[in-house]
């Protein structure tokens, strides 16, 4: 609205300029004085700067709302609109503080009063201030500027003590558990070092359950279906006084699927000549702990899993059957009525009980047993689990005794857990 204004101001001015000149005559003494003030006002005037010139021309005298309206000096036509594109771009660049550009009117080029060169003189004085005042101005937005980055730089410096002192918590708060679970009448159950204070609380309440299950709800079955479950397992050419039972999933192996990215693929073969394939990782320490305890006992797996799914990990695991010299399936477990699958030791004949010791990670499974059986942290796929090399230091100790029952009833405690409370 300004430029409109200014517009039609200047072109009214203009038109009685023009009245005035066509109508009114001067004498030479008049005239002699117009020429010498015009002559001093030359001296004094600056001419334009090559900046506004260039401005003038390649802006094609358009405003900032050269892209709503037809320029005034110029028709419309494809140049004046590549020229606005182009001055868009600078005035979206433009810095704050700035001054817009100059706006040109027709009057311009006409010809001037001497009062209005002397205003024009005045306003070249004052525009000189006013760029005194812009770099006032620009100072003012560059220290502006400069504090975000300041404080980004503050922030940063001062987060990483806080990172360090959140470490240092949660070390802390890692070593208070610890030390809470160190003082645990059940801790020794987890045979690592380390355990998490919710991985070791949903372990004591797997396994309790499991031990309250099979304590007040296993009815055990009659001698006549023992023996018609009874299995001769097959013996080492060294004849060792121990033996030792291995659950397979979550205890040795954790099968899984391909999203899971397993560590191993092998083929199991059905009775009928049908395949399946099945994706599993193995439990650390897994290799090296079949090799020390077969030096110790005689090793078999006892799964609920099918014999065509045991034997396909036990080819993988113990491929020349070095460790390992047999395998219990679901055949061999007694189902229950709710579909749990129940390990009875009973149906070994060749074995006596008090040289028997079962390791799996649901103690249901060893429930008709409960002092023969060593409940161990189910595994999934942490490898930095060290369960099963701490547990075959207990197994070492349990293998020099007379009655391992006996043993493994005065170091675990189940029955003490089964009536332990749980916060």
């Amino acid at each position: 609205m300004d430029n409109i204004y200014k517009f039609k101001a200047s072109s009214s001015v203009g038109h009685l300029k023009n009245l005035n000149n066509d109508k009114q005559f001067y004498s030479e003494e008049e005239t002699s004085k117009k020429e010498e003030e015009e002559k001093q006002l030359k001296k004094v005037s600056k001419p334009p700067s090559k900046m506004s010139q260039f401005s003038k021309n390649a802006t094609g005298y358009q405003t900032d709302d050269s892209d709503k309206e037809t320029p005034r000096n110029n028709k419309a036509g494809p140049s004046n609109q590549k020229v606005s594109k182009f001055r868009n771009l600078v005035n979206a660049k433009k810095i704050e503080g700035d001054n817009d550009d100059p706006n040109y009117d027709d009057d311009d080029d006409k010809p001037q009063t001497i009062q209005q060169q002397i205003q024009h003189v005045q306003q070249q004085n004052d525009d000189q201030y006013d760029i005194e005042q812009q770099a006032k101005q620009m100072q003012q937005k560059y220290a502006k500027a400069d504090k975000p980055k300041e404080q980004k730089m503050k922030h940063s410096n001062t987060q990483q003590p806080m990172d360090i002192n959140s470490d240092v918590e949660q070390m802390k708060n890692k070593q208070q558990q610890e030390g809470k679970l160190k003082n645990h009448p059940f801790r020794h159950l987890i045979y690592g070092p380390t355990i998490g204070e919710n991985s070791f609380n949903k372990f004591l309440q797997l396994t309790q359950r499991g031990l309250v299950y099979a304590k007040k709800c296993l009815k055990g079955p009659s001698d006549k279906f023992i023996k018609s479950k009874m299995v001769q397992l097959p013996e080492c050419v060294i004849v060792k006084p121990k033996t030792l039972l291995l659950d397979l999933d979550e205890t040795l192996i954790h099968s899984c699927s391909l999203r899971e990215n397993p560590q191993i693929t092998v083929t199991a073969f059905g009775d009928y000549g049908e395949e399946a394939k099945i994706h599993f990782n193995i439990r650390p320490f897994c290799a090296w702990f079949l090799q020390q305890m077969s030096q110790l006992y005689t090793i078999y797996v006892f799964t609920a899993s099918s014999s065509a799914y045991a034997n396909a990990i036990v080819n993988y695991l113990d491929s020349k059957r070095q460790w390992i010299l047999g395998i219990l399936s679901r055949g061999n477990c007694m189902e229950t009525k709710n579909g749990f699958f129940i390990k009875d030791l009973r149906i070994v004949g060749n074995k006596q009980l008090k040289d028997m010791v079962i390791v799996d990670n649901l103690a249901h499974s060893f429930g008709f047993q409960i002092e023969n059986g060593i409940p161990i942290l189910e595994w999934h796929n942490d490898q930095n689990d060290q369960e099963l090399k701490y547990l075959a230091t207990y197994l070492m100790e349990a293998a020099d005794q007379e009655d391992i029952r006996v043993f493994n009833t005065q170091r675990l405690k189940l029955d003490q857990l089964i009536e332990y409370s749980l916060e």
